[in-house]
C-alpha cells in the first residue's frame, strides 16, 4: 500500500524532531540562565572574601592558634565547641551589620563522627572533621548550632584545596557559603572560617528577568505538546493494542476482536498485518483443536494428549512440581460391547468421558481418550492423598450411574479400573517412565479383580490400593 508523504511515519518523525529542536533551544536558554546565576554567585563570592576579613577584624588581632583544645585569634578565645566558651559577640555584630552569617571551626579527628539522618528542616549528611566553635546562625528552633560538624564533602574539599565555595543547607536554609581554612604561624591547618549569604535575593533577581521569557516558552511548549499529542495518539493506541494482543497470544489466548485501524501510515499497515496474523492463528488453532479432539467424546485424543503431557512434564520438572499419570479402563468392555451393541458401547465410553469432564474442572488436570475404552489423566501439583481422593471419586461416580452390565464378573453394572504413577520429575526421568509405571499399576488392578485403583509413587516405590 502506497502511503502519502504527509501521512508517512518518516514525515511525522521529522516533524517531531523539529519540535524537539525547539525544546532543545529552550533548554539552551535555561542553561544560559544558569550561567548568569553562576556569574552572580562569583560576585557574591568576592563579597564573602571581604566578609571573612571583616569578621577576623571584629574578633581580634594576631595569629590563629590552638590551646587546650580551643581555637584563638591571637589571645582572643573564639571557642572550643561548647556554648559556654563560644565567643558569639563578634559574629552577631557581623551579621547585624552585613546580613552575612559567619562561623569558625576547629579541626579535629575523624573519631566518633557519624551520619546525621534527615530532619524536617535539613537533609541528612555525613559529618566531617571540622567542629563549629562560635558563630551567629541558629537552627529553626532558635538554638545555636555550636558544637556541630560540617559535612564530610566540605571537609574533604577543605583538606584538598583549602577553600570551598557553593550552596549549602545551613540550619535549614539554602545559603551560598565561602569556607577558608585557618592556619597557625607554622602554616598548619587548625580550623576553618565560613561566611554566607542567602541566595533568595540572587534567585529573585534572575527569576524577575527571565519570568516573561519563560512564560512565552511554556505557552509555546504547551501548544506544541498538544499538536504532538494529536499526531502520536493514533500511533500509541494502535501500538498499545498490538502489544496487548501479542501478550494474549504469548499466554495462549487469541484476541476476539480486530484492532481498529486509525491511521493510514506504517503503523496502520502494522495493525492490518496484526489483524491478519490473528485471523490466521485462529484458523490454525481451530484446526489444531479439531485434530486434537476425539470425535466421539469431545475430549482430547492421543495427539492432544501428547502435546499437553509433554508441556506439563517440562513445567513440573523445571518448577519441582509433582507430576502424575493415570490410566482408566472400563472393566470387561468387550463383553459389554459384544452383548449390548456398538452403539451402547459408544454411549458407555461417552458416559465415562462426561464424568472425566466434570472431574477436569479441578485446577491443573487434563483428561484424554487414550484409545478404545481407555482414558488417561495428566495432573500436576497433586499429593498422594489428593490422588487417592480423585481415584475414589471416579470409582464412585461411575458406580452411581448404575449402567447395567450383566456380563461382568465383577458387578452387575459398569465399573472401571485405575492405575496411577506420580512423583517429582528429575533429569534422569522421562514421561514414558511415568506412563509405563501407571500402565503397570493398571495391570495390577486388573489382575487383582478390577473395579479398583492402584497408585504408585515413582520415587518411593510405594503402592496404594483399594
Amino acid at each position: 500500500m502506497k502511503i502519502s508523504i504527509f501521512k508517512s511515519l518518516k514525515f511525522k518523525i521529522i516533524f517531531l524532531f523539529v519540535v524537539l529542536v525547539v525544546v532543545l533551544v529552550a533548554m539552551v536558554y535555561f542553561f544560559m540562565h544558569l550561567g548568569v546565576k553562576n556569574l552572580e554567585e562569583n560576585l557574591i563570592g568576592n563579597r564573602l572574601e571581604a566578609d571573612i576579613n571583616y569578621i577576623e577584624d571584629l574578633i581580634g588581632d594576631g595569629e590563629w592558634n590552638v590551646k587546650d583544645g580551643a581555637i584563638y585569634l591571637g589571645d582572643t578565645l573564639v571557642g572550643d565547641g561548647t556554648e559556654e566558651n563560644a565567643n558569639l559577640a563578634p559574629f552577631l555584630e557581623h551579621e547585624e551589620k552585613t546580613g552575612t552569617f559567619s562561623y569558625v571551626f576547629i579541626k579535629c579527628s575523624d573519631e566518633g563522627l557519624t551520619y546525621l539522618p534527615d530532619t524536617d528542616t535539613q537533609e541528612g549528611y555525613q559529618e566531617g572533621h571540622f567542629l563549629r566553635v562560635a558563630g551567629s546562625t541558629k537552627n529553626p528552633n532558635g538554638e545555636s548550632i555550636v558544637g556541630t560538624y560540617i559535612s564530610k564533602e566540605v571537609a574533604d574539599e577543605l583538606d584538598e584545596n583549602g577553600t570551598y565555595a557553593g550552596e549549602a543547607n545551613v540550619a535549614g536554609g539554602r545559603i551560598y557559603c565561602l569556607y577558608n581554612v585557618l592556619c597557625d604561624a607554622e602554616g598548619t591547618v587548625i580550623g576553618a572560617v565560613v561566611v554566607g549569604r542567602s541566595v533568595s535575593e540572587l534567585t529573585s533577581q534572575i527569576d524577575g528577568v527571565s519570568r516573561s521569557i519563560l512564560t512565552s516558552v511554556v505557552i509555546t511548549a504547551i501548544i506544541l505538546l498538544a499538536v504532538i499529542d494529536i499526531i502520536i495518539s493514533g500511533w500509541t493506541r494502535s501500538l498499545q493494542n498490538i502489544g496487548r494482543q501479542m501478550n494474549d497470544i504469548e499466554i495462549g489466548n487469541l484476541p476476539e476482536e480486530k484492532i481498529k485501524v486509525t491511521t493510514r501510515d506504517e503503523v496502520g499497515i502494522l495493525v492490518m498485518r496484526m489483524n491478519s496474523l490473528v485471523e490466521s492463528l485462529k484458523e490454525n488453532e481451530a484446526l489444531r483443536i479439531k485434530a486434537e479432539t476425539d470425535a466421539l467424546t469431545g475430549i482430547a485424543n492421543r495427539f492432544g494428549l501428547t502435546r499437553f503431557s509433554g508441556e506439563t512434564f517440562e513445567y513440573c520438572y523445571h518448577n519441582s512440581k509433582t507430576f502424575a499419570v493415570g490410566f482408566i479402563d472400563i472393566d470387561y468392555f468387550k463383553p459389554y460391547n459384544d452383548n449390548y451393541g456398538h452403539q451402547a458401547g459408544d454411549e458407555c465410553i461417552k458416559m465415562i468421558a462426561e464424568i472425566l469432564k466434570d472431574l477436569r474442572k479441578r485446577k491443573d488436570m487434563f483428561c484424554a481418550r487414550f484409545g478404545g475404552d481407555e482414558f488417561m489423566l495428566i495432573l500436576n501439583g497433586y499429593t498422594k492423598d489428593e490422588l487417592i481422593q480423585i481415584a475414589r471419586e471416579l470409582k464412585e461416580n461411575v458406580e452411581k450411574k448404575e449402567v447395567e452390565h450383566l456380563f461382568s464378573p465383577t458387578a452387575d453394572h459398569v465399573t472401571i479400573s485405575q492405575g496411577y504413577s506420580f512423583g517429582t520429575p528429575h533429569s534422569r526421568q522421562t514421561i514414558d517412565d511415568y506412563i509405563h509405571i501407571a500402565d503397570d499399576a493398571l495391570y495390577r488392578v486388573k489382575e487383582s479383580g478390577k473395579n479398583s485403583y492402584t497408585i504408585k509413587n515413582f520415587i518411593e516405590g510405594s503402592i496404594v490400593r483399594d
